[in-house]
């Protein structure tokens, strides 16, 4: 999953934890979207049924 959005241009940064089922993700809201950080993610192999979600942190 981590290399699924680290491909997504505009992506600068990815960390995943399999183990607290989360990535924090720094990215320019300039060149990508949310939609499209959730779509690579429930693109990623294996992780069609993955259900994914966006918490803003300040």
């Amino acid at each position: 999953m981590q290399s699924a959005l680290e491909s997504v241009k505009g992506v600068k940064e990815a960390k995943v934890s399999l183990e607290n089922q989360e990535a924090v993700v720094k990215y320019d809201p300039e060149k990508v979207k949310v939609e499209d950080l959730i779509k690579a993610v429930k693109n990623a192999h294996g992780m069609s049924s993955y259900d994914a979600s966006v918490k803003k942190k300040d």
